[in-house]
């Protein structure tokens, strides 16, 4: 029986990021023999993690990848690539359900281009990945100098295929406009900032926040918001001077560490967010409408206006006081059909059509780059080859 090995190391990714492998696993688990490596950086016990899966797991050090050769393996962590040998056939597996505005240019190809399959799910971020993959590629070849810290064990300059699936973790489709399930009767804005260093300067949430709490506060005066720290910023400096400051506002709380992104959604009326696919998942899982705020900055960013034409008419996004001023009143007045009738017109857009993990995963593992779902392939050089 053929071996499948699903290495879970996200650095303080607990229960949230270990399920990004449960489609594969659970599709995988009876026809080959999977392996599951996780290693103490997650933040899960070995304990928990087979809990979580249901399935037996290995705790291992990150030693224990580059041991590996000629295997399948299939990973929710991007760096993990560069340590693998360059025999095996990796599968990588983003997060999240859309893609990011983020500052870095290449979309994290420096960290994606070691995997000969990247899974993104949703059709903005296929794009995003296959876009920066290709001007990765390019520029590495002409600098010689996109390589990140260390030494890798594997080329980053290889054959590469994105592969859009629907979301890993997402729920069903709404019929109709969902019934709230909101836990109070305030009217709620969750803030919900993505970590430190992904937004362009000037853009991340934690900068913007006097500014978005004020231009909330100006239209719904008796807003209530609670904010909800990425979990790894949680000990930043930054982080903890900016909680002392808010701790003088009765109206302002912040979100406790291990509370379910379910139980948070539940609690608010609107999500404002600068880049987090969270304001997504928001979405999804209530039927209600989050707002990206995404200010123009001095940077000339090509993922950011990417990511903004992509979203354009299809996500709330503000990119100045004015405009947020105008949609935090707008939220306030919409009634659910008017929030289902985006929520459909973004789920149509970026799922239609897209096929399930579960099976993707099946098809890659017996097939590999000739898999029927391997329809876009980056090379070495940059060139895309469209099969037809």
């Amino acid at each position: 029986m053929k071996n499948v090995y699903l290495i879970n190391n996200v650095k303080s990714g607990g229960k949230t990021y270990l399920e990004y492998l449960i489609p594969a696993l659970n599709s995988l688990r009876n026809t080959y023999n999977c392996i599951v490596l996780q290693t103490d950086q997650t933040g899960l016990s070995r304990q928990d993690a087979e809990e979580i899966l249901d399935y037996p797991v290995e705790q291992v050090g990150v030693e224990v990848f580059s041991n590996l050769a000629s295997e399948i393996v299939i990973s929710n962590d991007a760096w993990a690539g560069r340590l693998l040998d360059d025999s095996n056939f990796g599968i990588f597996i983003t997060h999240g359900n859309v893609g990011m505005p983020t500052k870095d240019e290449y979309y994290y190809s420096e960290l994606t281009s070691y995997w000969d399959v990247v899974i993104a799910s949703s059709q903005s971020g296929f794009d995003l990945v296959k876009t920066g993959l290709q001007r990765y590629r390019v520029d590495r070849k002409k600098l010689k100098c996109l390589i990140a810290d260390g030494i890798a064990l594997r080329s980053d300059m290889r054959k590469t295929t994105p592969v859009a699936t629907l979301p890993v973790k997402i729920p069903g489709f709404f019929d109709a406009a969902p019934a709230s399930n909101k836990t109070s009767g305030d009217y709620v804005v969750g803030l919900l900032p993505t970590q430190l260093g992904i937004c362009p300067g000037g853009a991340s949430l934690y900068e913007n926040l006097q500014i978005v709490i004020n231009a909330v506060k100006s239209q719904v005066a008796h807003a209530k918001f609670i904010l909800r720290p990425y979990m790894t910023d949680l000990a930043h400096p930054t982080l903890k001077d900016l909680c002392s400051q808010l701790a003088a506002y009765d109206w302002i709380t912040l979100d406790k560490p291990g509370t379910s992104s379910t139980a948070f959604y539940q609690q608010c009326d609107t999500i404002i967010t600068d880049a987090s696919t969270g304001g997504v998942s928001f979405m999804l899982n209530s039927g209600k409408l989050p707002i990206y705020y995404v200010p123009t900055t001095e940077q000339n960013n090509p993922t950011v206006d990417i990511w903004l034409q992509q979203m354009n008419n299809l996500l709330p996004i503000a990119k100045n006081s004015e405009e947020l001023k105008e949609l935090a009143l707008g939220f306030s007045l919409l009634t659910p059909a008017d929030s289902y009738f985006i929520y459909k017109k973004f789920y149509e857009t970026q799922y239609s059509n897209l096929p399930l993990p579960q099976d993707v995963f099946h098809d890659l593992i017996e097939n590999q780059h000739e898999s029927m779902y391997c329809q876009s392939t980056i090379d070495s050089f940059g060139n895309i080859t469209e099969r037809d």
